[in-house]
């Protein structure tokens, strides 16, 4: 399987990253990790109520 000229580019662009940077890149995957979708199932649905305000 051939990768992609997009895939290519990363990975190179990977092969070219000094420490700092790696570090970098593992902060922001790891950031982005925690924001990945909740599950139906943890998730917490709040409901809005309709209060009217009071007429002056």
């Amino acid at each position: 399987m051939t990768s992609s000229p997009l895939e290519q580019v990363l990975i190179n662009a990977l092969n070219d990253i000094d420490f700092d940077e790696e570090q970098e890149i593992k902060e922001c995957l790891k950031d982005l990790d925690a924001l990945k979708e909740v599950s139906p199932r943890e998730e917490k649905i709040e409901e809005l109520k309709n209060e009217s305000k009071p007429v002056e």
